[in-house]
């Protein structure tokens, strides 16, 4: 029972970091801005200019796809708290090693999300190249080289 009290102090606080991030994406003038863009396609003679029909869905896509991640981590964790106040009131000890561990799965996603909210600049949907150069040191430095070599190659 004692660990169901604390998995909920732990989505009550999960609740918070879910608001702040309302505020960092800015939920509400997304939904502004998706509304216009949208209108904007029902336009007529909108598919006349191919370039900027293409940036106009490009950018709705962005927005959607922000949209349905916050909805979905936001619903998914309704649920887990609902799930949680009725094992409070009906224990059952299999169910609640199934949420705490979705409890932990839920936190990792939500910090994901977090991670690209703050990689959500103007220039962060862009590539970047970079140029690795060994220097003086000899064998250690190229063999050092290498291996950050091998490690972005892995990220990409």
């Amino acid at each position: 029972m004692l660990e169901l009290e604390e998995n909920l102090h732990i989505l009550n606080d999960l609740i918070e970091k879910l608001n702040s991030l309302r505020e960092t994406l800015n939920i509400s003038s997304l939904e502004k801005e998706k509304e216009e863009l949208t209108s904007e396609t029902e336009k007529d003679r909108f598919w006349e200019d191919k370039e900027n029909s293409n940036k106009i869905f490009a950018k709705l896509k962005r927005i959607n796809r922000k949209l349905d991640s916050f909805y979905e981590i936001k619903s998914e964790l309704e649920n887990l708290i609902e799930m949680n106040k009725m094992l409070l009131d009906e224990y059952d000890e299999e169910l609640t090693k199934d949420l705490i561990k979705q409890t932990s799965d839920f936190t990792n996603k939500l910090e994901k999300l977090e991670l690209e909210t703050l990689l959500s600049g103007k220039y962060d949907i862009n590539n970047a190249i970079i140029t690795l150069h060994p220097g003086a040191g000899g064998t250690e430095s190229q063999d050092w080289v290498q291996m950050l070599y091998r490690m972005y190659r892995k990220m990409g």
